[in-house]
């Protein structure tokens, strides 16, 4: 049998919350993390994690879609977080709970921008740019309804 042994990642927001690899997850992790498509796989052998799932995407990846966050949660029912991994498997960018855009770390980013640098406050209260979600409504714009 041949294990394949990733390292975990952890949320600079959430550093105590250890995530456990989708690929070998099984019952009640703390967090889980990994691709979509791993993630899917984890729901599927039933995994439950008890606080987290972080969604790892690599510089020039497709983000996380609404309908795929919103699966997400269907299947796991904890907050999801999408995290942006860098060449070297480092977070380059974070989302935070306000769902507003990833944050960039101080003095540091991912080297190809998947979309606009958001100035704006984000709703978490935290300073700094973030990258805007292609999909998201602008934050100063009322959304009808």
């Amino acid at each position: 049998m041949f294990w394949i042994f990733q390292p975990r990642v952890r949320h600079p927001l959430y550093p105590s919350v250890r995530a456990t690899p989708a690929l070998s997850s099984f019952g009640h992790p703390m967090a889980v993390s990994g691709t979509f498509k791993q993630l899917a796989q984890a729901a599927s052998r039933r995994v439950e994690p008890r606080r987290a799932v972080f969604v790892l995407q690599n510089e020039g990846d497709h983000l996380l879609t609404d309908a795929q966050r919103d699966e997400l949660w269907e299947q796991f029912q904890v907050p999801v977080y999408v995290l942006l991994l860098d060449g070297n498997r480092r977070v380059c960018a974070y989302e935070c709970e306000a769902h507003q855009g990833l944050h960039l770390p101080q003095g540091s980013g991912p080297r190809r921008i998947p979309s606009g640098l958001e100035s704006s406050p984000c709703g978490c209260g935290r300073p700094g740019p973030r990258l805007r979600y292609p999909h998201a409504p602008h934050p100063g714009l009322a959304v009808a309804g």
